[in-house]
């Protein structure tokens, strides 16, 4: 049976525009993190946020997001209002959560709760598209095929999740992708 965290938390603490926000800062911790020699941060991060199953747990000074992955921290102060209420919501359901050293953890269910990789991976491209650092748009573009390359030489991106990224990279003026085979 879904517990009550498990069923709000992508919609109150990682909807798609805080998805967004948290990968540069997570990318940020994937880059200090010296035990990261085999992939870029960027890649990195979208790899944990792709295979880690969602868990929440409370420190002192964030949530921990990602199973297996206890640098990732979410701070409270980049919450939004709104999240910050879904915590407060979640530490509500009391039947759900222990503490173990100072730290709030929340039961899981029996299944594996991962983040949708189409969200994941428009979130990256958005990310890419609106950033500054290269002036010219098809770079981004660029950047962002280059990251998703690598992460699929590491995650299996299935078909449909990979039509609705190319639509949505052409829908934003990006040119088409090559036919399969060509």
């Amino acid at each position: 049976m879904p517990l009550w965290w498990e069923d709000n938390i992508e919609a109150e603490l990682i909807p798609d525009d805080a998805l967004g926000a948290l990968l540069p800062y997570m990318a940020k911790i994937e880059a200090e993190d010296r035990r990261n020699d085999k992939y870029d941060p960027i890649t990195a991060t979208v790899i944990a946020f792709l295979t880690s199953p969602l868990q929440l747990a409370l420190t002192e000074v964030g949530a921990l997001l990602f199973q297996g992955r206890g640098t990732l921290i979410y701070p409270y102060n980049l919450m939004t209002e709104r999240q910050k209420a879904f915590v407060r919501r979640a530490l509500d359901q009391r039947g759900e959560w222990n503490i173990y050293h100072d730290t709030v953890v929340f039961r899981r269910s029996k299944s594996t709760l991962l983040l949708p990789p189409a969200r994941v991976l428009l979130a990256l491209c958005a990310k890419v598209l609106e950033s500054s650092v290269h002036p010219d748009p098809q770079r981004r573009v660029a950047l962002c095929n280059i990251i998703l390359q690598r992460v699929q030489g590491y995650v299996r991106i299935d078909k449909p999740v990979q039509r609705e990224l190319n639509d949505w990279l052409v829908a934003r003026g990006a040119p088409a992708p090559p036919a399969a085979g060509a």
